[in-house]
């Protein structure tokens, strides 16, 4: 728990750390994951906070709350990141 912190924090601070490939690819997840969220809850949509992906597995999820927990391993895409590049 405490490397995922570390992770976040790293990622968040300087995500240059992670190759640009890989930026670029969990950005696109986290952009579809929160289109196929938009598609389906269109009606009664709340804001989320961002996305929590495992770069290995691309597993990820929307995440709601303000401090986010991740798993060991995943990385965190806030929703900013996400939303800057939607429009």
């Amino acid at each position: 728990m405490v490397q995922a912190l570390q992770l976040q924090t790293e990622f968040l601070a300087n995500p240059q750390t992670l190759s640009p490939q890989l930026n670029a690819d969990l950005i696109r997840v986290a952009k579809q994951i929160y289109h196929a969220y938009v598609e389906v809850h269109a009606q009664r949509m709340r804001r989320p906070s961002g996305v929590a992906i495992n770069p290995s597995n691309h597993r990820s999820c929307l995440l709601f709350s303000g401090q986010p927990i991740l798993l060991p391993g995943e990385y965190f895409i806030p929703f900013e990141q996400i939303e800057a590049d939607l429009f």
